[in-house]
């Protein structure tokens, strides 16, 4: 395969754009490149030109490729060390809540091990008392693919290596030799929904918002938008959780202050 040319990936970005009527530019070449290539192996193609001209005459493809641009590689509970300080953290939003409403947005939820992972954590600290409350989990990606499997709840053990085998008992149901269900309850406050958070308006009045190691695909500049965003739909005081190589820069330093710089966690400002 020959190698993928700068212009040429940025080309294929503009074809995608005009098909689909959004901006990709900003998603960073090389990962753009890797996807690329993965999507002409799959098409049984040899070169980049060949792509470029089968992606002209089959616009479907331009889905295909944008499905691919998102980051489906996770596990419930991922950096456990993390999930304890939220645990901390969300205990105290909850004891300082005058209304009882919990409104959470996972985005670039993948596969939906984040936020059935963030249900289990609302579960475990609010016990029977969760009934008393409205709780919403937006869980939103742009890989269609993925929600339909988000949506099922089936995972394989590998994926559930961080959970106690309590908590695996308490909310799966084993349904094969490796193979678990999320149990309704759990499924019951989680929301799946096709969102492009670069180009969709962003949900708002947010107790807090994930998106963790998705962000670090994206060029600085878009970076800097969805942080914008973010911080948009977050209320004053809620707070905003990024990946273990993602952090608050440029103006979002007047938006966000660190809660725990280590595991990432920032306020609204």
């Amino acid at each position: 395969m020959e190698a993928l040319q700068y212009s040429a990936i940025r080309k294929v970005k503009e074809i995608v754009g005009r098909i689909k009527g959004m901006d990709i530019s900003g998603y960073k070449d090389d990962f753009v490149a890797r996807r690329i290539r993965a999507r002409i192996i799959a098409l049984g193609l040899k070169t980049l030109g060949e792509y470029i001209r089968y992606l002209q005459r089959n616009p479907s493809e331009a889905d295909k490729l944008l499905d691919s641009l998102s980051i489906n590689v996770s596990e419930f509970f991922r950096d456990p060390w993390v999930w304890d300080v939220l645990k901390d953290i969300f205990k105290r939003i909850i004891a300082e809540k005058k209304i009882k409403v919990l409104r959470i947005w996972s985005a670039g939820c993948s596969k939906g091990e984040e936020p059935y992972s963030i249900s289990i954590l609302l579960h475990e600290i609010l016990g029977k008392r969760i009934s008393e409350y409205s709780i919403t989990i937006y869980a939103t990606d742009i890989d269609r693919d993925a929600l339909r499997s988000a949506e099922k709840g089936i995972y394989n053990i590998s994926s559930l290596r961080n959970l106690s085998k309590s908590l695996l008992e308490k909310y799966f149901i084993k349904i094969g030799p490796a193979s678990y269900m999320v149990k309704p309850e759990v499924k019951k406050l989680v929301k799946f929904k096709r969102h492009d958070m670069i180009k969709d308006p962003p949900f708002m009045f947010m107790d807090a918002i994930f998106c963790r190691n998705v962000l670090i695909y994206f060029s600085r500049d878009l970076q800097e938008k969805v942080l914008r965003k973010f911080h948009m739909a977050l209320r004053t005081g809620g707070i905003l959780i990024l990946g273990a190589s993602e952090y608050a820069f440029g103006d979002a330093l007047k938006m966000f202050k660190p809660l725990n710089t280590r595991a990432r966690i920032f306020r609204k400002i």
